[in-house]
């Protein structure tokens, strides 16, 4: 695949998810769109938060910000010796291992930084350091890197049409671009996106917020809508594929999402629409035979009791999971920084990573 554009080109978002001067400096997702503001965290603790508040959010975001976690404690350790700082970084894996339970991607970033550790327990202690920092750098490097590739193989497969989205797969959940987002941007760059259906996405809202904050900045033609319009519009005919990111795809092509992905799954199937997964690698769980095996974050009532700070229903029992799991017969296809897989799964997943 040869790359017709930099990341630059395509957005002048900058990354959502760095590491400055011993920071983790992120764009604050809760308060988008009223104001567009960074914010540097200074501990691990701070970031676990920012995790689990989705003062960032996106898995490949949440990956990149977990690790740079691991860089920020590296690089502000008062550790005396290697033991000290063995037990420190430890404790901090298990406090960013525990802020969200379905995103595939943090556990497989905190696991990649762990591993460098534990292979370089006989260096030095500022070599230890200096190897987590680097490799949180690369984590980060490696997602934008992935996000234009899948952008332009996406772009290769989709014909000039209308796109519906749900919830927020761009630059905003990835380090920078998106996955969907990447898509978007090149077909856009080309000419052949011609009009963006955001979902809302409720109850937080990330396709209003988010979504159609990051599109309208990039000068990409959109309309926004509430989750309860998109058969509608489906039926109209005003939707030629629907594009969605991923929290976790397991080894037959089952896939976690934002909550509301799956009503879009059978109604895109009951129209004939094709519908596609964006996803890199890191987001492909193959030690999970089927989406049952999905653990399925619960997120707080308030979420749903309440709108932009205002309640809008009464205290009453409240059931908010974060994401619901499509299974893979409504799926057309997976796109990657690998290249686009496409049914069956099972077999032609296990093919890619053999590759």
């Amino acid at each position: 695949m040869r790359m017709k554009y930099k990341p630059e080109e395509l957005t002048k978002l900058p990354r959502s998810v760095q590491f400055r001067e011993g920071k983790v400096v992120l764009i604050d997702q809760l308060l988008l769109p009223r104001e567009f503001k960074t914010v540097a965290l200074e501990t691990v603790d701070e970031v676990a938060r920012a995790i689990k508040t989705l003062q960032v959010r996106g898995a490949p975001a949440i990956g990149a910000a977990a690790a740079y976690g691991l860089a920020l404690l590296a690089e502000t350790s008062k550790a005396k010796n290697k033991d000290e700082f063995f037990d420190e970084f430890y404790r901090a894996y298990e406090v960013l291992k525990n802020t969200r339970p379905t995103a595939v991607n943090l556990f497989w970033a905190l696991n990649r930084v762990k591993k460098v550790v534990e292979e370089h327990r006989e260096d030095s202690l500022e070599s230890i350091k200096r190897l987590i920092v680097s490799e949180a750098h690369k984590i980060a490097d490696e997602d934008v890197d992935a996000n234009l590739k899948m952008g332009h193989y996406g772009a290769e497969i989709l014909d000039e049409g209308n796109v519906l989205t749900h919830c927020n797969a761009g630059s905003l959940a990835t380090v920078h671009l998106g996955t969907v987002g990447a898509v978007l941007r090149v077909m856009h760059k080309e000419g052949k996106l011609k009009l963006l259906w955001v979902d809302e996405t409720r109850p937080v809202l990330q396709g209003a917020r988010l979504s159609a904050w990051e599109y309208h900045y990039d000068g990409i033609r959109l309309k926004l809508i509430s989750d309860n319009m998109a058969g509608f519009v489906m039926q109209q005919g005003k939707v030629d594929y629907i594009i969605v990111g991923a929290d976790r795809v397991v080894a037959n092509g089952d896939f976690a999402n934002k909550i509301g992905t799956y009503s879009l799954a059978v109604l895109a199937k009951e129209h004939g629409i094709p519908f596609f997964v964006v996803a890199p690698t890191s987001t492909i769980d193959m030690s999970l035979k089927s989406g049952k095996e999905i653990p399925i974050e619960e997120r707080p009532k308030e979420e749903v009791l309440t709108c932009g700070g205002c309640r809008i229903a009464p205290d009453v029992d409240v059931y908010n999971p974060a994401f619901d799991v499509t299974p893979h017969k409504y799926l057309t296809g997976i796109i990657t920084e690998k290249g686009v897989v496409y049914p069956p799964f099972e077999r032609n997943l296990k093919r890619l990573f053999r590759s």
